[in-house]
């Protein structure tokens, strides 16, 4: 930072200090339900009030650290975490890149999908049982107290607690009964606030980039404007930011041997743009290929690639069930927050569970893997209640 900015390392200093408290602050409150209002008056809560931020943007709060613009942005990126820009999303935020600059940012080795292997392993350890390749139709419901799901093949599988994973809006919409669904009919699920989607390239290439980090991220020359591009809908177009992720660098066991799988994302506008990427799909490709041939190492890889996996707002949409397209999931403003975001336990219902970007945390997978936990404790307390 110093080469770059120079006298810029007692700023540092201070973010670390002031971040490192506040997420001291803010981190019980993270880890505990909001089922009613009265969960803002828990001591926690309380004394997290000072630390949050939460009047501020993102790009305020650094402003309070840092003088040069280009620094302040760059610790500003995290916004895309939430699907959101930093000049809207609360400043409350700024201790998503604190952590990464306190702990470090760490890789799966083998990737991500490890992670649901070992899930997996666990679970059948403890005689739990996993059905794949078996959607679910709908949550089957006495009154508004969930009873069971119903698959796509006619089976039905009763139990004492439902716990929905799926993409919050789109399972409301598709598999719980639109006539129980008041607070979350289709009409009040439209007028929600989502996040932005991404334009996904999966490469497999026949080389190995070795002097390109794991990690790269390319700000637009004119980032604000491209960042307003995203919120109102518009096509992103010539110039964009992105990320670039050269995972074999770290971990040679996600590709063949000299061989290596690079993944790039782009954030975009989520499906209420309206955008026709059927129609602008290629063109889209090529574009982003162009930029990212400009980078080092890179030039060139087309020529390396051998296999190629594009995944548009319309794909997230229509085969993987993301409402909108909207990756992010529901928008993170002071309205869809804490607990005016759906619940860990459904409102309105009985024995219906939320985990996911949908609830409280919010998305990003430490935060979804948080609500898990969340949920695991609340039906493990109604458990204990119940047995005494």
């Amino acid at each position: 930072m110093e080469k770059i900015f120079p006298y810029s390392s007692k700023a540092y200093d201070k973010y670390i200090e002031r971040e490192e408290k506040k997420f001291s602050k803010l981190e019980p409150c993270l880890m505990v339900p909001y089922l009613s209002p009265m969960d803002y008056l828990k001591p926690n809560f309380l004394k997290a009030i000072p630390y949050l931020d939460a009047f501020k943007s993102l790009h305020d709060v650094l402003g309070g650290y840092f003088k040069e613009e280009d620094l302040k942005l760059s610790f500003t990126f995290q916004a895309k975490y939430l699907g959101m820009s930093p000049w809207i999303a609360p400043g409350t935020f700024s201790i998503i890149s604190y952590l990464e600059h306190k702990y470090g940012v760490y890789h799966v080795e083998g990737g991500l999908n490890r992670l649901s292997k070992v899930l997996r392993e666990l679970i059948e350890k403890r005689k739990g049982k996993i059905h794949l390749d078996s959607a679910v139709k709908r949550v089957l419901f006495e009154d508004k107290k969930a009873i069971g799901v119903e698959l796509e093949d006619g089976t039905s599988y009763m139990a004492d607690h439902i716990i929905l994973n799926a993409d919050f809006a789109s399972a409301m919409k598709k598999i719980i009964p639109e006539k129980i669904r008041d607070k979350y009919s289709d009409k009040n699920l439209e007028k929600k606030r989502y996040s932005c989607s991404t334009f996904m390239l999966y490469l497999g290439v026949n080389k190995i980039y070795k002097n390109i980090p794991h990690h790269s991220i390319v700000f637009a020359k004119d980032y604000k404007k491209n960042v307003d591009k995203i919120s109102e809908y518009k096509s992103v177009g010539g110039d964009f930011s992105f990320y670039i992720q050269n995972p074999s660098v770290s971990d040679e066991n996600l590709a063949p041997k000299d061989k290596s799988a690079v993944y790039i994302l782009v954030p975009v506008a989520n499906n209420k743009s309206k955008i026709d990427w059927q129609l602008e799909k290629d063109d889209f490709v090529q574009l982003l290929l162009d930029k990212v041939e400009k980078i080092g190492e890179f030039r060139g890889i087309r020529n390396h690639i051998e296999e190629m996996k594009v995944i548009t707002p319309i794909d997230w949409e229509e085969h993987y069930d993301v409402y909108n397209g909207a990756v992010f999931n529901l928008s993170h403003d002071l309205g869809q927050m804490l607990w005016l975001r759906p619940r860990n336990k459904l409102e309105g219902y009985e024995n219906l569970f939320l985990v996911g970007g949908g609830t409280h945390p919010g998305s990003g997978l430490p935060t979804i893997y948080a609500s898990a936990r969340i949920v695991a404790d609340l039906i493990d307390n109604e458990v204990k209640q119940i047995s005494k």
